[in-house]
Order: structure tokens, then C-alpha cells, then sequence
């Protein structure tokens, strides 16, 4: 977290291009109530973190779920989401949040890389799959 949270300064790179992403978590039926704030400050420290390019998120109170489109400019701003959101995350976790999906579009020579970073946050499906690859 340290080197991610460090890339947020001067030696901040963007990506070969931007890589849009959406994510959903279930809120269990028994998740604790502190979980809407741990949720503020995930999305805020998104917000925050240098190289996030947009950043939508929504609890949709029907379907007890958190939706997320964030677009992100390369892979230093997702070191920068690590270091800066995944202590909210982790809290989200232990309040009874669990991350449902993951599908990501971005720069084919960066595929793998996306798909090893984003398994970090142990979602139930994960989809990371190269931008323009039906051309």
C-alpha cells in the first residue's frame, strides 16, 4: 500500500489508455449499518485518488446493492485506488459487504496485469477483457 499510495505524487504515470470498469457488492441481509459509511469513504478516497478519470457510485436500496463505473487512467491510478480505498473496502467487508463482480475493459497488453490486480478484491466473477478486441 505504501509504494501505491506514494504513486499518487510526482512519479505519477497514465496508462497506455483508460480502462472503465463496473463492480457491484451484495449488502447482506445481516450486514451491519456502519457499512454506509465505510461505503462514503471508499467513494470518497475514489474521488480523491489521483488518475480517476470518473467515479459513479449508487446503493440501490431494491436490490441491496452497491453499483460502480469508475474509468481510470492506467494502471498507477489503480495503485492509487489500492493504497487509498481498500482500507474502506476492507471495512465495507467486516460490516457484512461482499464484492459481487468485476468486469473491466482495457489496453489489451495490459489485460493481464488488470485481470491479476482486480483479483485482489475477490469478486465473485470477474471479467477483465481488451478494448477493441471485436475489430
Amino acid at each position: 500500500a505504501d509504494a501505491a499510495i506514494a504513486s499518487d505524487g510526482d512519479g505519477f504515470k497514465d496508462g497506455a489508455s483508460p480502462v472503465s470498469m463496473f463492480y457491484s457488492l451484495k449488502v447482506n441481509d445481516d450486514a451491519k449499518p456502519e457499512w454506509k459509511q465505510h461505503f462514503a469513504t471508499y467513494t470518497s478516497e475514489a474521488k480523491a485518488s489521483k488518475g480517476h478519470i470518473n467515479v459513479s457510485h449508487s446503493y440501490n436500496e431494491a436490490t441491496k446493492e452497491v453499483v460502480c463505473l469508475d474509468v481510470l487512467a492506467g494502471k498507477d491510478a489503480m495503485s492509487n485506488h489500492i493504497g487509498n480505498c481498500f482500507p474502506a473496502y476492507a471495512r465495507m467487508l467486516g460490516a457484512g459487504v461482499v464484492m459481487n463482480e468485476i468486469v473491466a475493459v482495457c489496453d489489451p497488453a495490459e489485460a493481464e496485469w488488470w485481470a491479476t490486480s482486480l483479483g485482489a478484491w475477490q469478486a465473485e466473477r470477474l471479467v477483465v477483457t481488451a478494448a477493441d478486441n471485436c475489430l
